[in-house]
């Protein structure tokens, strides 16, 4: 593997990034302007140096303590002896992220600090912002999170408390995976192992329910969509942050069609199906997406080499179109209950999704949404050409063409309401609404 020495003149210059933005509403449930400024400012000093691609000690003025601060937005690759909690060697594209950092921020760079909470923290690290000190302007105002987006050598990372800049960051961390920048180039560290592996994956991010109650319920489908097998032996699984990866075990291959899930949870492997597995992670590892924040996270599929190989990440930022867009539809929604315990009549509620296309659909990552109640089809969920599938609202055994969304009671408004399938990037493909009770509680 092959490391170092890639940073370019553009990447390495230190870039002035003066934020003010205006969100999509589908991306942060507001179209307020954001501007780095409007970032409560924490601590201003000078660096002492950066230690690893997304972390710096810094001395703040008039103290003698030396800090760790952990960049906000942006998540490098680990390099060895510093917070690597699962390599003991460096990972592809750490050593050039390290080396970006330095030639931005070297010793002695005037450095502001800005965080929603004073008290953000990550691993004995405050978690910040990091703006540098440009003569020109004669302001803070070098972004150091958004020199990093561009270059193409950081995941993002997005946290709840903190996501007053993750939209920019998302969008110029989208724009360098397109343009196959850094580790967005599989070939970015070497020779690419198994070149001819062909895979999807897709994140299953909300799960059924109370998430922290339900870890399992989130997970993620790896599936081999080409012609070859492909050996994931000793392939690392992980998110954006370092809480929980997993690793395929010795001996794991995927023939054509065949797939795996991954659970975020505990579990014995192969168990209640031979397509099983789990990350055994004590709580959660996807955020779900926000209405007041813009929120998410994604699913990085990294060979031996540790080079990023494919990935799902959400929610959408550019060309958010989808392949089951016309394809697969809501074609009916029961409001309507009239049985006496609360569990025969949620199951009297239901929705009907259908195919009306002319080829198979997988609803890997798909979602039905009402309000703030989600269900995501089964893994593997497959609907033929004008097959249908029936979601019901209540408990029950799922078949091939029923599930159930887990429901103890009712769920539906029978006067006023809506119903949503999205996919896991939040891309709307169908949706109905209701504002009057039919006779039948059938709409359509």
């Amino acid at each position: 593997m092959r490391i170092g020495g890639r940073i370019g003149a553009a990447t390495a210059a230190a870039v002035a990034f003066a934020f003010a933005l205006v969100l999509p509403a589908n991306a942060a449930g507001t179209n307020a302007a954001v501007s780095y400024t409007d970032i409560p400012l924490q601590e201003t000093g000078q660096v002492i140096e950066a230690v690893d691609g997304d972390t710096l000690k810094f001395i703040e003025d008039g103290s003698s303590t030396v800090e760790k601060i952990r960049l906000l937005g942006v998540n490098t690759p680990e390099v060895t002896g510093f917070n690597n909690a699962h390599f003991d060697s460096n990972m592809c594209g750490g050593i050039d992220a390290w080396h970006q950092l330095q030639r931005l921020l070297p010793a002695g760079t005037r450095v502001q600090l800005r965080s929603a909470s004073h008290d953000s923290s990550n691993r004995g690290r405050a978690l910040r912002y990091v703006f540098a000190w440009d003569a020109t302007t004669g302001q803070y105002d070098v972004d150091v999170q958004a020199a990093i987006a561009r270059s193409g050598l950081a995941m993002w990372f997005a946290l709840d408390a903190e996501a007053a800049l993750s939209y920019p960051y998302r969008l110029m961390i989208d724009q360098a995976q397109s343009a196959g920048a850094g580790l967005w180039n599989p070939g970015y560290c070497g020779p690419v192992e198994q070149p001819d592996a062909h895979l999807s994956v897709v994140v299953s991010w909300d799960a059924p329910g109370i998430d922290n109650e339900n870890l399992n319920g989130e997970f993620v489908v790896v599936r081999n969509t080409g012609a070859s097998d492909v050996d994931l032996s000793g392939w690392l699984l992980r998110d954006s942050s370092l809480t929980s990866w997993f690793h395929f075990a010795p001996g794991t291959v995927l023939a054509p069609a065949d797939y795996r899930i991954v659970h975020v949870g505990s579990g014995t492997p192969g168990v209640p199906d031979t397509h099983d597995l789990y990350i055994n992670s004590p709580e959660p590892l996807f955020p779900n997406t926000s209405d007041s924040s813009f929120l998410g996270d994604g699913a990085y599929l990294l060979d031996r080499n540790t080079a990023v190989r494919f990935y799902d990440e959400y929610p959408c930022v550019s060309n958010c179109g989808d392949a089951l867009t016309g394809r697969v539809v809501i074609t009916k929604v029961n409001a309507k209950s009239r049985a006496k315990s609360p569990a025969a009549r949620a199951n009297q509620e239901f929705v009907v999704v259908k195919n009306v296309g002319s080829t198979p659909a997988l609803l890997d990552g798909y979602y039905l949404r009402r309000t703030a109640s989600t269900y995501p089809f089964m893994a593997n969920t497959w609907l033929q050409p004008g097959e249908s599938m029936t979601v019901r609202i209540g408990r029950g055994t799922p078949s091939e063409h029923l599930q159930y969304w887990g429901q103890p009671s009712t769920l539906l408004d029978d006067a006023h309401d809506c119903v949503s399938l999205l996919s896991n990037e939040n891309v709307k493909i169908s949706e109905v609404h209701w504002t009057k009770p039919s006779e039948t509680g059938l709409h359509q």
